[in-house]
């Protein structure tokens, strides 16, 4: 340990005296590669994130290790022997570049040892010549457009990370075709060393399910891999790998509905891309014990069109006591997310959950059902965020039982809820008076025709900082109790709405000046740009104002921000 230590020193004190030549040019905003003598002494280059269209023919690089090229989106083509006279280099990145294919010099960079060509969109064949970087440990292909992988990756026996993404042939090529497999068999199996193994495919890729069985097969021999992002077509599939070990799984299971376009928000794609324990879980039917057992782990949960579940809490409680971020879409006949009578041995908490996203649910009528929730029960006590977008028969959000135990929810969104007149219910509650919901931040109303009231005057949100209304007609008198927090910085909304609201009178509360708060919402300006300009300036101002610890005043109000014109149309802001 002591060796360990003293080395470690030595190597620092060699790095502060004799530091390594890097170039750093990242962001610069570059049209042309640098001249040939600053790649001659460069150990490092950082070029990452310019508008270079042109490289060097064949610069001498004899001390180049790493080389970052990522984000040069003009950047088209490579020449034959750029990578000649690099004989050391050991990182490669070209992603988001717009090549279409790689030049014959880079296979004789028999050092390389982490290659990056993601999201490389016009990228379509992986040359055989891959075989040739013997030492490469990891290979990202992801988001690219390549067919199928040659059998010469198979002799990458250092690779540790594998990550590719497929495109679906417009050929229309069949499974029955064998030359025509996406991975060629034993191929996986090869790997021995790997510990990150991703695959994505298009689910309408036939070639997949003539692919998925072997690949089963050969993931399974592969003893050092801790994670694994797959598509399985069949939830039995799954039974294939229930006695691997690996720690963190990505996967999507079930069979595939093809849509237009994607109904989920942006967010909720990239979270679980972000995550590394996640299952989505397609079109099924029942709750299969092999599905449960995958979520026992999972982080994530995206329920997609579910045909028969009539709550989350049919899939149990303790099956879901890591799940940190929950997404619900199309699931037909659920009518409420927590259903206190589906809980088994009476357990319906969902202890570590966070997020709750919920999309195109039409039978849901209420966020918990069955008997009365006792306070002690906790069963969202850690959620934060709370979304509901396009629900025509949910009536009511906050109840008595609910909203005492939501002490930690800092967002909410209503979107598309036609039925809703008011957010909180607290006729079954006590008589006393007490803040509900002091965490909460952010509310945000929009398409919703039928609300008159947002808290019923009750004591809600005395944190609230961010007040957003969109189409929301009935809505035409304003309690001062129902915005007395004194953190409030932004209210949205149309500009005539704002000119017509009227102001319920409320004894002892008196109300303060929201016009310097107040922002319009342009109809002709896609809402959801126009709130995220207005979200990022008063996130700006926030990182300004919290160090001075400025008060809240004059100088609180934000700006019309400047947004880009788009559709006016209310299914693409919903959707």
């Amino acid at each position: 340990m002591a060796n360990d230590v003293r080395k470690e020193l030595v190597n620092f004190y060699k790095a502060e005296m004799n530091p390594l030549p890097l170039v750093e040019l990242d962001g610069k905003g570059l049209m042309e590669a640098p001249k040939n003598e600053a790649w001659e002494e460069a150990h490092e280059m950082y070029l990452m994130n310019n508008k270079i269209s042109k490289l060097p023919d064949n610069p001498n690089c004899p001390l180049l290790s790493a080389l970052f090229l990522q984000g040069n989106l003009h950047l088209r083509v490579i020449s034959p022997s750029f990578f000649q006279f690099m004989p050391i280099l050991q990182i490669l990145n070209l992603s988001q570049a717009r090549i279409k294919s790689l030049p014959k010099s880079l296979f004789k960079l028999v050092q390389l040892r982490k290659f990056i060509l993601r999201s490389c969109e016009l990228f379509k064949e992986l040359p055989v010549e891959i075989g040739e970087l013997c030492h490469l440990e990891v290979l990202d292909l992801e988001d690219t457009e390549i067919i199928n992988l040659p059998v010469s990756i198979g002799k990458l026996i250092n690779l540790t990370s594998l990550k590719v993404s497929f495109y679906l042939p417009a050929n229309g090529k069949r499974k029955n075709d064998p030359a025509t497999r996406i991975i060629p068999q034993n191929v996986i199996s090869r790997l021995s060393q790997l510990e990150e193994l991703s695959i994505d495919v298009n689910p309408e890729d036939e070639r997949w399910n003539a692919t998925i069985k072997d690949v089963l097969k050969e993931v399974c021999c592969l003893n050092r891999l801790h994670f694994l992002k797959l598509y399985l077509p069949e939830v039995l599939m799954l039974n294939d790998l229930r006695n691997s070990s690996w720690m963190y799984s990505r996967f999507i299971v079930g069979d595939h509905l093809k849509r237009i376009i994607s109904r989920l928000p942006h967010e909720s794609v990239i979270k679980f891309e972000e995550e590394e324990s996640c299952l989505k879980y397609m079109n099924g039917v029942g709750i299969p014990t092999e599905i449960k057992e995958v979520l026992r782990h999972a982080t994530v949960f995206l329920l997609d069109c579910h045909l028969t579940a009539t709550s989350l809490s049919e899939f149990g409680a303790k099956n879901m006591e890591n799940l940190k971020f929950c997404v619900l879409q199309e699931c037909k006949e659920i009518e409420a997310i927590v259903n206190v009578n589906d809980g088994a041995d009476g357990d319906f908490r969902l202890h570590s959950l966070q997020y709750l996203s919920v999309h195109y649910m039409k039978n849901l009528r209420s966020i918990c059902k069955g008997q009365s929730l006792p306070p002690w029960s906790c069963t969202l006590l850690f959620l934060k965020v709370l979304k509901l977008y396009s629900c025509p028969q949910l009536t009511t959000i906050f109840t008595w039982d609910l909203v005492v135990i939501l002490n930690n929810l800092e967002e909410l969104v209503v979107e598309d809820c036609p039925e809703i007149n008011n957010l909180v219910l607290l006729t079954d509650g006590p008589s006393w008076k007490r803040w509900y919901l002091p965490k909460l931040k952010k509310v945000s109303l929009h398409y919703m025709p039928k609300l008159v009231s947002v808290f019923g005057g009750e004591w809600i949100a005395e944190s609230l900082e961010w007040l957003s209304f969109y189409d929301c007609p009935s809505l035409k008198i304003l309690s001062p109790g129902e915005i007395r927090g004194p953190a409030l910085k932004v209210i949205t909304g149309e500009a005539e709405w704002w000119s017509a609201l009227k102001w319920n009178e409320s004894k002892g509360l008196v109300l303060r000046d929201l016009d310097g708060i107040f922002i319009p919402i342009d109809r002709d300006i896609y809402l959801r740009t126009q709130l995220a300009a207005i979200n990022d300036q008063l996130q700006a101002q926030m990182q300004i104002t919290e160090p001075t610890k400025q008060s809240a005043g004059s100088g609180d109000s934000l700006a019309n921000p400047v947004v880009e014109a788009g559709t006016t149309s209310k299914q693409k802001q919903v959707a």
